[in-house]
């Protein structure tokens, strides 16, 4: 069910082309306020010119932030960055989160950065599925067609009039997928004006003025341009917020310094414009305001819109002119007379029945900005919360709007509704309150009975193999970040004399009293949650170990009598069913010992629970929050299903395995289920704990990285493994190789080395070494099935007193033999290795579960370690 969709200037919109983007709205979780000098600042510089650009590249830190900053801060134009992917193949140095949680994590990232520059955000519907080395390799598992469909979608419905490839297309991209990106750009710039191609979407045909690619380092730059410029009401060069921008890349160890100074960027001309000679990007390009009117067919029309725009532009150059911190009031009549011409420019179109889509839509767009300066210029703030965060269907929730006019009383409010989408049904206002320049009102909010559980709108449906289904989303969600939300309060109103429409996104508000207020983003959950965790079981065959512990929670407000029961294997001992009573907002967890089973393989086991009398509605999902301090908190679907890796496997006689944890790094519990005697280490402990007692010490991917105290206490890791003690290393970056803190020279090139292809030929170089030997024989076969990569972060180069244990390669590469190196140090022995096991393990890779066991089987102390 799909109620009163959200989106400003309804009216407008429904009569521009479907699919039209406006620009975001202030941050919903921040607390309200007018904006002040800047809000008043940026809408008049955005109202007096007609520049928007699109960056195309391949992952969410792949953006050109100096770009993007130079066109939104710097010029007052439209910047937006499509994104192919959301980054899933990626690692992630501040939680465990990959795969989807860490796409939407780093959407989240996007968004903080674009809420900096003031640009937008859109996406293509590609999964990242790892490093590839190809675009042959790439386009066989992003299928070209869908990509450009993808693209020319957004280009559509952003209408930039240029557009910039973050990379070349061809093999200097390097990876894959960048190349990718650069084609797909290309292929947009050619596809997106030709009516003929992609006509089922709603958006219209758009071509674009010019095509750029971005200068990369030691590289002739067609054109340049500054970044040295003052933002006049932050005080910081374009290049510190191009800076700031980067570092909202948390995840990815993208923090970088603020720099002074002059600073500038670089594009290369690639096709349109003013060509090879144009001084700036948007040489050749008219960008004045009334240049929006270039696409209207009628000369007379045509004439009249230029010159309402060319009124506009000079009433905002003017205001802006005069604008001061003690006198944005005196903006107020300028804007409304800005608002004023801008609907009559669109009254135009609309009386004239002109087919002028893309003018249209830029005009509402102007429209939605104008509003929004105007508002701000005359102190109106708004908001919307909610007395709880999360409701179940059938339930409700009472919505509090408050709007207060905090100017000099020039307003004057008309209407304010509520507005829900996906089965959230708004009543009308139960409750009006005003006073003091405060209006307030109060509307109850039911959620229906087949309402669905708020998430986005990428994750309602199952991938299709490397693509997103966005088959059942409305279209104008789909290249958007997370998706439309489920409550909008909408304020119309007059300002000095001008009508004007606002919306602000309910949430949920409390205050924290060691923080002080906090939001959340209103959800819709189900009634009951069913979550099921390991959701891995590794072991070994016939194993009688492994548990599983099973809860089911309830969201209702009222008791509820429950069946749990199994979707299992059949030919596994029947799985009993039981019944539970959960109190309400009540919770009650199961603990399943799994029945020992012979044969090596991988089954799945689902939970689903039942509410009798009513058999066929069943829960087997929960919604799990993924969040960080610096990204909006979104509701993942998880299934309640654990996969069951079972192979065999023999462990070592160990009495205890020391770890230190690295970024993403979950293979401490993988180890622990085994019946491995792990116990975490704190880096910082390691300078004073008594290390004798552990047989080996793991060291996780990326730890000397995330760990400073690990430096510190390398020296001591150093002087156990001399004393017999087993060291193994897992991969680290460059600045570990720079660090020295191996015990003998080794060095990490640039690029780093590394085996892309997950079933990549394995040439064992020591056969008969024990890693290969005990407890486990490594055969062909533990090499088949990894995931994602064979491994990253190789050693280039090393000291002879290190042993190579095997040679791997990527597909007409030389082979790579840094990969798995162990050396003896003293009377111990220590390993570094860069194959992936912190991704293998998690995932139950058999042969790298069989491989990592081998290592730490090397302190068992039987036979030669080199």
């Amino acid at each position: 069910m799909r109620r009163g969709l959200p989106i400003a200037l309804a009216a407008a919109l429904a009569a521009a082309a479907a699919g039209g983007a406006l620009p975001p709205e202030p941050d919903p979780l921040a607390p309200p306020a007018a904006g002040g000098l800047a809000a008043v600042d940026r809408a008049l510089a955005r109202l007096a010119v007609h520049a928007r650009l699109l960056v195309v590249g391949a992952h969410p830190d792949d953006e050109d932030t100096e770009l993007l900053s130079w066109v939104s801060r710097g010029l007052g134009g439209e910047a937006a960055y499509l994104s192919l992917s959301r980054g899933e193949g990626g690692q992630n140095l501040i939680g465990p989160e990959l795969g989807v949680e860490l796409g939407v994590i780093r959407t989240g990232e996007l968004l903080a950065a674009r809420r900096l520059e003031g640009g937008r955000q859109y996406f293509t519907r590609a999964y990242d599925f790892g490093y590839t080395r190809s675009l042959e390799e790439t386009f066989a598992r992003w299928p070209r067609h869908e990509l450009q469909e993808d693209a020319v979608r957004v280009v559509r419905r952003f209408q930039p009039q240029v557009l910039v490839a973050v990379f070349a297309a061809g093999r200097r991209a390097g990876h894959g997928q960048h190349q990718a990106s650069a084609v797909i750009a290309t292929d947009a710039y050619q596809l997106a004006g030709d009516g003929e191609r992609f006509g089922a979407l709603p958006e219209a045909p758009w071509t674009p003025s010019a095509l750029y690619r971005r200068a990369w380092r030691g590289e002739d730059a067609t054109l340049t341009y500054s970044l040295a410029a003052l933002e006049p009401i932050t005080g910081r060069s374009l290049a510190q917020i191009a800076a700031a921008s980067r570092s909202c890349h948390r995840s990815q160890d993208m923090g970088v310094l603020q720099p002074l100074g002059p600073a500038e960027g670089g594009l290369v001309w690639l096709a349109g414009g003013a060509g090879a000679d144009g001084r700036e990007p948007f040489a050749g390009i008219d960008t004045r305001l009334a240049a929006i009117a270039a696409t209207v067919g009628d000369d007379a029309l045509r004439g009249e819109l230029e010159r309402l725009l060319g009124e506009v532009e000079r009433e905002a150059r003017g205001a802006r002119a005069r604008l001061s911190p003690s006198s944005t009031a005196d903006a107020v009549q300028p804007l409304a007379s800005i608002v004023e011409r801008l609907r009559r420019g669109i009254g135009l179109l609309a009386g004239a029945g002109d087919p002028a889509p893309a003018a249209r839509r830029l005009l509402a767009e102007k429209l939605a900005i104008a509003e929004r300066g105007l508002a701000a210029a005359a102190g109106v703030v708004v908001d919307a919360v909610a007395d709880r965060e999360t409701v179940t269907p059938g339930g409700e929730l009472e919505l509090t709007t408050e709007l207060w006019a905090a100017g000099d009383g020039r307003v004057a409010v008309t209407a304010v509704t509520a507005l829900g989408r996906d089965g959230w049904q708004p009543a009308e206002s139960v409750e009006a309150e005003d006073g003091g320049g405060l209006v307030r009102r109060r509307f109850r909010v039911t959620l229906a009975a087949d309402a669905p559980p708020t998430t986005p709108y990428f994750l309602r449906r199952p991938l299709r193999g490397e693509l997103y289904d966005w088959s059942e989303a409305p279209a104008e969600e789909r290249g958007e970040p997370l998706g439309t939300p489920p409550l909008v309060a909408r304020f119309e109103l007059a300002i000095g004399g001008a009508a004007v429409t606002l919306e602000r996104e309910a949430v949920y508000r409390w205050a924290d009293q060691a923080f002080g207020e906090r939001r959340r983003p209103l959800r819709a959950v189900p009634a009951i949650e069913v979550e099921v965790q390991p959701g891995l079981v590794v072991r070994p065959v016939a194993a009688a170990a492994g548990e599983l512990a099973v809860t089911v929670r309830t969201n209702a407000s009222r008791p509820l009598a429950v069946r749990l029961d199994w979707r299992q294997p059949a030919d596994w001992p029947r799985l009993a069913a039981r019944q539970l009573e959960l109190a309400p907002g009540g919770s009650q967890t199961v603990r399943l010992a799994l029945p020992a089973t012979v044969g090596a393989g991988r089954f799945s086991l689902t939970a689903v629970v039942e509410q009798p009398p009513a058999p066929g509605r069943s829960a087997g999902l929960a919604l799990r929050v993924v969040e960080a301090p610096h990204v909006r908190p979104v509701a993942v679907p998880v299934a309640a299903t654990a996969e069951v890796s079972q192979f065999p496997l023999r462990l070592p006689r160990l009495t205890a395995i020391g770890y230190v944890v690295g970024t993403s790094d979950r293979l401490p519990a993988v180890l622990a289920a085994l019946g491995l005697p792990v116990e975490l280490v704190p880096a910082a402990e390691l300078e004073r704990a008594e290390l004798a007692r552990y047989d080996a010490i793991v060291i996780g991917s990326r730890a000397y990285e995330s760990q400073p105290a690990l430096a510190r206490a390398n020296g001591r890791l150093l002087d156990y493994a001399r004393l017999g003690g087993l060291v193994v290393v897992e991969y680290q970056q460059y600045a570990f190789a720079r660090g020295g803190y191996a015990p003998y020279p080794l060095d990490i090139t640039r690029p780093h080395g590394r085996v892309t292809d997950e079933g990549a030929p394995v040439e064992l170089l020591a056969p008969d070494h024990p890693v290969f030997l005990r407890p486990n024989r490594i055969t062909a076969a533990d090499w088949q099935g990894w995931v994602q990569e064979r491994g990253l972060y190789f050693a280039g180069s090393w000291d002879e007193r290190y042993r190579p244990l095997v040679a791997l390669a990527d597909p007409g590469l030389p082979p790579e033999r840094g990969a798995l190196l162990v050396a003896a140090v003293g009377e111990g022995a220590w390993i570094y290795t860069g194959l992936s096991f912190f991704r293998q393990l998690p995932a139950g890779v058999a042969g790298a579960v069989r491989l990592f066991v081998n290592l730490l089987a090397l302190a068992e102390k039987e036979g030669e370690v080199t």
